[in-house]
């Protein structure tokens, strides 16, 4: 899938890609669950000189612990009981020359971090079982949906391999503070399971228009399964309103539905005073309700004040 989107934000995104690509700097990935980081990893191994080379991803949050490191580093035959004959060769060294991706990078065990750190800093990995060292020339991305720093503060992620990471740090918006770029990502879809379903499909007017009020916490991936739900229910190809009445109602509850379906009926800030009714109005409800908008605390304030 192609980095799709025509919002000023996507504009200077794709910017910083252009010019990020040419470079073998470390680049850390944050920003909500679902917004496309790893296609952001993509893009950037495919416009940098590595592009011949492979793009290797690992989800950190995946895996479990005591796989981690064979997985990353590989190992030699004998290396330990259930080995394979010849051994394995590791991410690493799949990678060397190219770029790993190293997503939900904010769970990878402790440990784990500190053979990360070492190997980042001598650029060389050693298989598991093996007496030499081989030379690692490899890209690194990083990705969480955490906020890295936050976990440096407590105490969960290494602060030196934090800064070994955070070299570049990019920032991927959220499609509720991308919402002109909705249409587009349709259109996407739209053909792509055209394409695989040889049918031709179309949006409702009504549909488009909730679709524009929707505030998408899963963000390009729950787009995306919104409109395979209409591909897989609708008849002669056509996506209504009427078809997602339950498909919305299943995503919020009946108070989400009165107050982030409609916002545009709303002004900011009384939409904002709804979301304080109802995680209420102390500092903690308030940081709730600024995380649900995407917004900072102090916007949050000053939207308040205005």
């Amino acid at each position: 899938m192609a980095i799709i989107g025509n919002s000023p934000a996507m504009q200077r995104l794709r910017k910083q890609i252009e010019k990020i690509a040419k470079t073998n700097a470390a680049i850390l990935l944050q920003g909500e669950s679902g917004t496309g980081k790893e296609l952001v990893a993509m893009a950037i191994h495919k416009l940098s000189e590595r592009s011949s080379k492979e793009f290797v991803a690992i989800n950190c949050g995946a895996i479990p612990e005591s796989l981690m490191e064979s997985l990353l580093f590989g190992y030699e035959e004998g290396a330990f009981s259930g080995a394979k004959k010849n051994g394995q060769q590791g991410l690493l060294e799949t990678a060397n020359g190219g770029t790993l991706f190293l997503d939900e990078a904010g769970e990878m065990p402790y440990l784990m971090q500190a053979k990360i750190l070492r190997t980042l800093q001598n650029n060389k990995i050693r298989r598991l079982g093996a007496s030499k060292s081989i030379q690692l020339d490899v890209r690194i991305i990083s990705a969480s949906n955490k906020n890295l720093r936050k976990q440096v503060e407590l105490g969960n992620f290494r602060k030196d391999l934090f800064y070994r990471l955070d070299v570049i740090p990019i920032f991927i918006p959220p499609l509720r503070e991308r919402m002109e770029d909705v249409p587009l990502l349709i259109e996407f879809f739209l053909k792509d399971f055209e394409n695989q379903y040889h049918t031709k499909f179309s949006v409702t007017t009504g549909l488009l228009k909730k679709f524009m009020e929707y505030h998408w916490p899963g963000n390009i991936r729950e787009l995306r399964n919104f409109i395979e739900y209409g591909v897989c229910f609708c008849e002669d190809g056509i996506l209504s309103a009427e078809l997602y009445e339950p498909r919305f109602a299943l995503a919020l509850n009946p108070t989400e539905q009165e107050i982030i379906l409609k916002p545009k009926q709303k002004t900011k800030k009384e939409h904002i005073q709804k979301l304080l009714g109802i995680h209420g109005a102390s500092t903690k409800g308030k940081i709730k309700t600024a995380q649900e908008l995407g917004i900072s605390l102090a916007t949050l304030y000053r939207h308040l004040k205005n």
